[in-house]
């Protein structure tokens, strides 16, 4: 057992926290403060539905997964988009974007949204809304503000931390991890 408590252990981290620390330092290239052993991937979380995306719980709670997302700006170009489809559904905001305050005044930091996982069902016969279903599957998506990234950094990319995790069962909906 490690002899230090890392930024973020034992404690559901803040918004403040996650952008400031954890994004920050990954867009800088800086190391990220936590136990050798606890890795946050970079991955497309676009690329699989939640239940079948590569990542373990984080140390700080069990059934919170985190990741790094990289994006093209021109598709996340202001997070204007309030849905984003995934294989076997859709991500959806709840929210727009709610600004990220730091504790000391400076200026804002980052945003968060919220995007809820919704399966596709293949019914003809219902509308488009009418053929999501609600997973339970919730994503907490936080983005730095342009002037916290590096000059060198690329124009064309964003970094994005995701805070991923399941929320309440549908009733009726069954979900396997494949």
């Amino acid at each position: 057992m490690e002899d230090y408590m890392w930024v973020g252990c034992r404690f559901t981290p803040t918004d403040e926290l996650l952008v400031c620390d954890f994004l920050f330092n990954k867009v800088r290239g800086l190391l990220l403060r936590v136990p050798s052993d606890f890795v946050i991937p970079e991955l497309d979380v676009y690329d699989k539905a939640p239940w079948d995306l590569d990542i373990r719980p984080a140390y700080f709670l069990d059934d919170e997964s985190y990741c790094f997302v990289r994006v093209c700006r021109s598709k996340e170009a202001g997070d204007e988009r309030s849905e984003r489809k995934a294989r076997g559904g859709t991500w959806i905001a709840l929210d727009k974007p709610h600004e990220i305050q730091r504790e000391d005044g400076r200026p804002v930091a980052g945003s968060r949204r919220s995007f809820k996982f919704f399966v596709d069902i293949d019914d003809p016969t219902k509308s488009e809304e009418g053929r999501r279903v609600a997973t339970g599957w919730m994503m907490h998506k936080y983005r730095l503000h342009p002037s916290m990234y590096p000059p060198h950094y690329k124009e064309d990319e964003e970094m994005i931390l995701c805070r991923i995790w399941q929320g309440k069962q549908i009733r009726g909906l069954t979900l396997h991890r494949h």
